[in-house]
């Protein structure tokens, strides 16, 4: 893929999805029965993957997409669709109720589960980067910044591969069994991972100055250690067989008093490794 194309597809492909899952959206709202179950199904298909290629970038800004949902526009807008997200949810479980027994209570029941797991990750996308910090902004005067590394964006490859498989499940030919199963990946599994890789995206950093490290991590609330050069006793690596492939991995730092901090998800890990040695 050429630099222009590779260009055009960064610029594009997040509105482009973005586009798709307005109309499945609306597409939800206006029909009834059947079709409003499938543009429901669509819509928490399209929301997620929206949201990973704005974030993501793709391959391979992803420290770029980081800053930006962090802005304070970007996280209003986020604010709202997660808020409309979450009481249309709640709404659409009420009629539902209200409609039990009815084949249009029973689609509105499930339209209302399935609204839920993606108003909860956008409520979430946003309380982390409104209070999550840029190390850049914790510098000291007269430090220089020798090398910084974010989270890779292949934190989502998990979340991503879960819901491609919910699809499969809900679509494919299993039937109830299947149902059943993606029923589960979705309103359990599927949450519980995106939250970690959430947590790791828009958390994990690590900065190396020519006198201190600064370190970056957590899930649900972000940590930032300070450590002088000299209070570190030793750095390593660990990487899973995707870390190998892509480049990513866990940066362990052990402390002089023998406590250790681990930082998930990095991008070239073992290069911040060296230069701390």
């Amino acid at each position: 893929m050429t630099e222009t194309t590779r260009s055009g597809v960064v610029r594009w492909l997040p509105a482009g999805l973005a586009a798709l899952t307005v109309v499945a959206l609306l597409g939800a709202l206006l029909w009834r029965g059947g079709a409003s179950l499938a543009f429901v199904t669509a819509f928490v298909i399209l929301l997620p993957l929206t949201i990973a290629s704005a974030l993501m970038r793709w391959w391979p800004g992803g420290e770029n997409a980081r800053a930006a949902c962090r802005a304070t526009r970007v996280r209003r807008g986020l604010m709202m669709l997660g808020a409309g997200l979450l009481i249309a949810a709640v709404v659409t479980l009420i009629m539902g109720v209200a409609w039990s027994g009815s084949r249009l209570g029973t689609t509105l029941l499930i339209a209302g589960i399935l609204l839920l797991p993606p108003a909860v990750v956008l409520t979430l996308l946003v309380l982390l980067s409104r209070r999550a910090l840029e190390l850049r902004d914790q510098i000291e005067s007269g430090e220089q910044p020798v090398h910084e590394t974010h989270a890779h964006w292949s934190v989502f490859a998990l979340p991503l591969g879960l819901l491609i498989l919910t699809a499969l499940l809900a679509l494919g030919p299993l039937g109830v069994p299947g149902l059943g199963a993606a029923a589960t990946i979705y309103l359990i599994v599927l949450p519980g991972t995106t939250v970690i890789a959430l947590g790791r995206y828009i958390n994990s950093e690590a900065l190396l100055t020519d006198q201190r490290l600064l370190l970056a991590y957590g899930l649900l609330r972000q940590k930032v250690e300070r450590l002088a050069l000299e209070g570190i006793s030793a750095v390593g690596v660990k990487k899973t067989w995707t870390g190998r492939l892509l480049s990513h991995g866990k940066l362990s730092v052990v402390k002089t008093d023998g406590n250790s901090i681990i930082v998930a998800g990095l991008r070239r890990p073992r290069e911040l490794a060296r230069l701390i040695k």
